[in-house]
């Protein structure tokens, strides 16, 4: 073999050697799925002083890594306070009416739909059902 030749060929695999490597070091900094805990449905007093924030339209409360949000007269919004993302747990914010994750700027609106940021899908919604002063959480 000529020493051009070898020399051509040594490059090649150590080009594709590098480009196999960084492919590699890529899979390993995938999004890792967050962890979402276990959840089980519960009910909420809205007269309870604990919970008086739920008194008014725009009021919340975090419960059992819930947040519910009152949206209207008789209607209520709950979700999971974890992130999409990276399982961060996510913050209301009263002033914008939506849901913010501190870590890497994602943003939700009170449905839990994402409207900004890295978050690959919505917040887990569970089902909030008024039931004259009982909230239940499902």
């Amino acid at each position: 073999m000529e020493r051009k030749t070898f020399i051509k060929t040594s490059l090649m695999f150590c080009g594709a050697g590098l480009m196999g490597s960084a492919f590699l070091e890529s899979c390993a900094k995938a999004t890792p799925t967050p962890t979402i805990p276990p959840f089980t449905s519960f009910t909420i007093n809205i007269t309870d002083p604990a919970n008086s924030s739920l008194n008014n339209v725009g009021g919340f409360i975090e419960h059992q890594n819930v947040i519910i949000i009152r949206t209207g007269t008789t209607t209520y919004s709950a979700l999971s306070n974890v992130c999409t993302h990276r399982g961060c747990t996510v913050e209301y914010d009263v002033t914008t009416t939506s849901v913010f994750c501190p870590c890497h700027g994602g943003t939700f609106d009170v449905n839990g739909n994402v409207t900004g940021g890295p978050p690959p899908s919505a917040l887990i919604k569970h089902t909030a059902t008024l039931n004259g002063n009982i909230l239940t959480i499902s």
